[in-house]
């Protein structure tokens, strides 16, 4: 029992740290605010800033999970990891950003790969959810931040820029493609399509071609999101 409620509480602590450091770094309290270290290295792919306003529902879905989760030590990594990205963005950490986020990601994807038994809804809702929607923009966070720091240190040539944003959102396409085909958390891929729909609006007239196969992935995560919600959800295979 002690245990037990030891890890609550650091879920629930972790939970804390991401939300308040990110309204630290919102008013510059960090260092650079999330949209000087984006405009840093935006040059190559970036996403519209409204799409951005979706970490209002990520961290109202944490606060949630993390009052009634069940016990989840990757989830207290993920957080954390979080936190410390902001506070690695405010101080223009630019490659710690890179692993910082991907390490965030990876350890919230692998339960989900790995969970295989049916939960209860109530679980579904306030346990799978929250993170399943963390790890989908994650995901594409990700792929975006790591354009980001390439650009912001000279390595991604003006002429091969837009190949390297078609690249960075293939990468992030095809992963996501992978979770949703394994894991049974049918909220993971809405997040990347609501962000690779605010790559298409901010880069249609920038980038055009890499706007369009932004919107072509969005419309394919749909469709498989489509297809694998009935296949999940389908009485006889309860």
């Amino acid at each position: 029992m002690t245990v037990s409620m030891l890890q609550r509480f650091c879920v629930l602590a972790a939970a804390c740290v991401a939300i308040g450091a990110s309204f630290l770094q919102a008013t510059g309290a960090l260092g650079l605010t999330p949209a000087e270290f984006a405009n840093a290295g935006g040059s190559t792919v970036r996403a519209a800033a409204y799409a951005f306003a979706i970490w209002g529902l990520i961290y109202a879905c944490l606060l949630i999970y993390g009052i009634y989760q069940l016990v989840r030590w990757p989830s207290v990594v993920s957080m954390l990891a979080i936190g410390a990205w902001l506070v690695a963005a405010g101080a223009d950490w630019r490659w710690a950003t890179v692993a910082l986020i991907a390490l965030a990601a990876l350890v919230l994807i692998v339960p989900l790969l790995s969970s295989s038994e049916p939960l209860r809804l109530r679980d579904a809702l306030l346990v799978q959810t929250p993170l399943a929607l963390l790890a989908g923009w994650l995901t594409i966070a990700t792929a975006l931040n790591a354009a980001t720091v390439l650009t912001s240190e000279g390595l991604v040539a003006e002429d091969l820029a837009t190949w390297w944003a078609i690249g960075a959102l293939a990468i992030a396409a095809a992963f996501a493609i992978f979770v949703l085909l394994r894991s049974k958390a049918l909220a993971y891929p809405l997040p990347l399509i609501w962000g690779l729909i605010a790559v298409f609006v901010a880069e249609r007239d920038h980038r055009p071609e890499a706007a369009w196969f932004a919107a072509g992935c969005a419309l394919l995560l749909a469709m498989l999101l489509v297809w694998r919600a009935a296949r999940v959800l389908s009485p006889k295979r309860q």
